[in-house]
């Protein structure tokens, strides 16, 4: 049996003092022993490599919060954290920090505004050597395309750009460096409907294309159903259900699980796979 590409082993992350707006933010998270809050409060799962995880639970349920400790934006109070059986420390070399790639959900906010697209996918693949420098424009064409947009996307800055290209873009951006594992945190909740359905026909299709595994970060259940293989359904800090996706959404053992599936709008047929801008 081959090692998971991720294996995360009794993670807790803990914030702050136990003021009213960490209170506020955090409601519903246990408190942690000596004042602050557990927003992850000791997580275990395994992703393994090629399959696609989506995590999923209501705002404030810790489930971006546990993205953020395995990309080493938020340091873990306690656990581990393993890549290909390698634990990840808070320092991580070059070629770590490329293996794991996150989309965030507003990438107006992580594109530079003063760059053009190009620019910004040219820096990253000459700064990490990506590929030759008589290639770069090359490369730069071949994410373009990777992603479904037009060439002349390259000389565009971002905010001339539709809310669904600036994502496109953050995706290529993701893919230049040639990841192992893509995290998209709540990718498509900033996006309109028919927008968001074009997005995951494009992730569906890079996974297939590509064979990157894929974790997806989302209260949409229709998203995870659409995307992923295995659902992990987080409240408070903690896994309380996880399971093949047909069986969680169909079946599901816990309470919660009925109560967020009750909540959400009908689930829908998967969108098809014609894209739309």
């Amino acid at each position: 049996m081959s090692t998971p590409l991720l294996e995360i082993d009794g993670l807790t992350v803990r914030f702050g003092g136990p003021g009213p707006l960490a209170r506020a933010v955090r409601r519903g998270v246990k408190g942690a022993p000596g004042g602050g809050v557990r927003a992850v409060d000791g997580v275990s799962l395994t992703v393994p490599r090629g399959g696609a995880v989506g995590v999923v639970g209501e705002s404030g349920s810790g489930k971006s919060t546990l993205m953020r400790a395995v990309l080493g934006l938020v340091p873990p109070t306690a656990g581990t954290i393993r890549l290909d059986g390698r634990p990840l420390g808070p320092r991580r070399d070059t070629a770590t920090r490329r293996a794991v790639q996150m989309v965030f959900q507003d990438p107006g906010t992580t594109l530079n505004p003063a760059r053009t697209c190009g620019s910004i996918l040219a820096e990253l693949l000459r700064v990490h050597r990506i590929v030759p420098a008589d290639r770069v424009a090359a490369r730069v064409t071949d994410l373009l395309d990777l992603v479904r947009l037009p060439h002349g996307v390259a000389g565009t800055r971002p905010h001339r750009l539709s809310g669904g290209q600036k994502q496109r873009v953050a995706i290529a951006r993701a893919l230049a460096l040639e990841p192992r594992l893509l995290i998209a945190d709540e990718a498509t909740s900033a996006l309109d409907v028919v927008v968001q359905a074009s997005v995951l026909d494009l992730l569906a299709e890079l996974r297939a294309t590509t064979g990157v595994t894929l974790v997806a970060v989302s209260h949409d259940l229709d998203l995870v159903r659409y995307l992923c293989d295995t659902a992990v359904v987080m409240r408070a800090g903690k896994i309380v259900e996880s399971g093949p996706v047909a069986e969680i959404l169909s079946d599901p053992a816990e309470p919660y699980t009925r109560e967020l599936i009750a909540a959400a709008p009908t689930l829908s047929a998967a969108p098809s796979g014609k894209d739309r801008q």
